[in-house]
């Protein structure tokens, strides 16, 4: 006989329901273990078209029950010559010790998935594709932590436990030696859609035991592996020098960087707000550079929070707010914050706060990073911000009015927007409106560097991004002799009404413009115009947001669940507990106040006069709600026995009508039909001779109308039921 996958030496590929559906239960197996590890997105081209090819053949040839492909002799070889390649390929091609292991070792499996598949004729052959499909799945969940693995991994249990079971069946149907049953027979088929049954249930006790074993271990923070899961997003613009343009490439990548939940009061709340990166010192025509790469480094205080030395801006309302930040991995140390932070608490160890007011995380951390902040965001009022002296320290001066050579048009551009103002506010608020307003946002940009990029924004071009804004206004208000600084970060970003927090993707970074006022601070100033292609809100805008709201759950209470959030699992459990108790007590004193309002307005009702008129309609409605069919049938038949013989023929129903009406008549004189017994055999049976002659001729009558030419029964069947209706037994 021929052996292929999951078949033995002795039975034909057609001949067992078992066998087959073993074949397709560990074929599944190990594609969903592959595609598992495909949508990582870490495996290398090569690796995903030749295990995708493999996987397509093997289906097409498995489907005609081909023999296996390979014989030992020929995996072998191949093996021999792939292990010399794997040293080759761990350290050239994937980089070797640490970060080469996983890459190298994936792309070995792979290839013994790939032999195994078109050899497999043993038992063990299956039980190493069963393992090599095991080892996919887990080098998927070492590379990804994203939500769609978590849909492979639920097919990946419940076809796993199909292959294990069909397994066994197989196995011992081999050893026992039984009759096998038929592929398509209607017990084959019956059994494999009881494995599939069998295999759903158990999966799903499976996974309903591993959640409460989830959930109620005792949690521990590690690091094991977390630098091969969480491979961090590349993000320009948040260095110590960033070049104009920076921003510009990340404006077109949808990727999520971090989400923005607000703690206290409405979540709207934080609307309009900027997520402030670095702060940018320096520039030298083509790009910006930080005053001091280095940051007070500071400590936690013993309840875990970090005090930040800043103060609010001076003269403005304060207004405090309260957020969470869930940050993605990312390839900067930049923690984001708006405004002003005063407070962060987070399991950091150190933060770094720089010269410019940015905050940096000391420590590497692989994975996502949970912290909270809370944020003065008050601005002071302009008429304040107007009587404030251009009286600048002599450190503001030499720090944040440094110009590269530039083009002396840019110098007379200024003084041309900024003539007849006086105070340094009113002045950053015309050269702010001038380029929102007589500029375009454009993403397209030349492709040539220009050797003066402010000058060519400002009279050539006059598009560009929000990075060409700001260096713009920033220029133009130092040629004033006006303080600023650039500041790298993000926008609001996108309300996300499900989840309750805002969506922060890389396209939202943002440039913008602080200028310094003293005993103020600096404020902040947005000469970007909106985004004329800024995309609309559509139905799928809320499908997307309903799956941001179960990946960031995803991310908060499994991928980043620890001993923090299984504490508050836990409060939360108890309030809920002590609701339910609290509802309990709520409910019984509603049950109690509804039924004495019943109660007396039952009372009322009594006395009524009109008591007896409704309580006599009720009973009617209940009658007809019950029995209504019943009556109406009665009535008509009632109308067809006072019809007279006028000729008019009798439909099928109207005669059951009639025939329903003789039995009636019949059981009232004691003669019941037995329900075996035909109308013929039952009219046959009346003992009184009148009465069985009288209920024949209308029987037969009766099987005329129905089954046969109604208008041959018509008056006659009615003239035959009044007889047997009058009819009265001789005494």
């Amino acid at each position: 006989m021929t052996e292929g996958m999951g078949m033995s030496a002795s039975t034909s590929p057609s001949a067992t329901a078992v066998h087959r559906y073993f074949e397709i239960s560990l074929y599944l197996l190990v594609t969903v273990g592959f595609l598992a590890l495909a949508s990582t997105g870490k495996l290398d081209l090569v690796s995903t078209v030749v295990m995708s090819g493999a996987l397509i053949v093997k289906a097409l040839r498995y489907r005609h029950h081909h023999a296996p492909e390979l014989s030992a002799k020929t995996v072998k070889a191949f093996t021999a010559l792939y292990f010399p390649f794997y040293l080759v390929d761990f350290f050239l091609f994937a980089g070797g010790w640490p970060d080469g292991l996983i890459p190298a070792t994936t792309r070995l499996v792979l290839f013994i998935a790939v032999m195994k598949l078109f050899s497999a004729r043993t038992n063990r052959d299956y039980l190493w594709l069963a393992l090599i499909a095991f080892m996919e799945i887990l080098a998927a969940a070492t590379l990804t932590v994203d939500t769609l693995y978590l849909v492979f991994f639920l097919f990946f249990l419940v076809v796993g436990i199909s292959t294990f079971i069909s397994y066994e069946i197989k196995r011992g149907t081999e050893t026992a030696r039984t009759a096998p049953l038929a592929a398509g027979s209607t017990a084959g088929r019956r059994l494999q859609r009881s494995l599939i049954t069998t295999s759903v249930a158990v999966a799903l006790g499976t996974l309903l035991l591993a959640i409460g074993f989830f959930f109620l271990l005792p949690r521990v923070t590690t690091g094991f592996l977390s630098s091969y899961a969480y491979q961090p997003q590349p993000i320009s613009g948040f260095s110590n020098e960033v070049a104009l343009g920076d921003i510009g490439t990340i404006l077109q990548n949808p990727s999520v960087v971090m989400r923005v939940r607000a703690e206290e009061g409405d979540p709207l709340g934080l609307e309009g707000l900027k997520w402030r990166g670095i702060a940018l010192a320096r520039f030298d025509g083509h790009r910006w550079f930080k005053l001091s790469p280095g940051a007070y480094v500071l400590n936690p205080s013993p309840g875990g929070e970090f005090k930040l030395p800043l103060m609010p801006l001076g003269g403005a309302p304060s207004r405090r707010l309260r957020y969470s930040v869930l940050l993605e991995p990312i390839s900067a140390t930049v923690l984001f914050a708006a405004a002003v932070p005063l407070e962060v608490r987070s399991r950091f160890r150190l933060i770094g706060l720089e010269e410019g007011g940015s905050l940096v995380n000391l420590r590497p951390v692989f994975g996502l990073i949970n912290y909270a902040v809370v944020s003065d965001v008050g601005r002071p009022p302009a008429s304040l911000l107007r009587q404030v002296p251009a009286d600048y320290p002599e450190d503001i001066r030499a720090q944040y009015l440094q110009l590269p050579p530039e083009d002396p048009r840019v110098a007379e551009l200024a003084r041309q927007i900024t003539a007849g103002y006086d105070s340094p506010y009113d002045k950053a608020v015309a050269l702010e409106h001038y380029l929102r307003t007589r500029f375009g946002y454009t993403l397209e940009l030349p492709s040539v560097p220009e050797e003066d990029p402010i000058a060519s924004f400002l009279f050539e071009r006059r598009r560009g991004h929000c990075e060409y804004f700001a260096s713009a206004l920033a220029v133009l208000l130092r040629t004033q002799g006006i303080p600023t600084r650039l500041v790298n970060g993000f926008q609001t970003g996108e309300y996300n009404e499900v989840g309750g927090n805002y969506i922060v993707r890389a396209s939202d970074a943002h440039t913008w413009v602080e200028v310094y006022f003293p005993t103020v601070g600096w404020v902040e100033f947005d000469p970007t115009p909106p985004d004329p292609n800024a995309p609309e809100r559509t139905w799928w805008t809320a499908v997307r947001h309903y799956y941001d709201a179960f990946d960031l759950w995803w991310d908060e209470w499994v991928v980043n669940y620890d001993e923090s959030h299984q504490w508050q699992l836990a409060r939360n459990v108890a309030s809920a507990l002590q609701w339910s108790w609290r509802s309990r007590w709520w409910l019984r004193d509603v049950r109690r106040s509804v039924a004495a309002e019943i109660n007396e307005a039952a009372t009322r009702l009594l006395k009524s006069p009109w008591a007896a008129t409704l309580g006599g309609a009720l009973v009617l409605l209940i009658l007809l709600a019950t029995s209504g069919r019943a009556v109406r049938d009665w009535l008509r038949a009632l109308w067809l026995l006072r019809r007279t013989g006028d000729g008019r023929t009798l439909s099928g129903a109207e005669a059951t009508l009639l025939y329903q009406q003789l039995l009636r008549l019949l059981r009232r004189r004691g003669y019941r039909k037995p329900g075996a017994q035909t109308p013929l055999e039952f009219a046959a049976s009346l003992p009184p001779p009148e009465l069985a002659t009288a209920v024949g001729e209308f029987t037969r009558l009766y099987n005329q109308a129905r089954f046969g030419r109604p208008h041959a029964a018509s008056a006659r069947l009615i003239e035959r039921l009044r007889h047997v209706r009058a009819w009265k037994p001789a005494r």
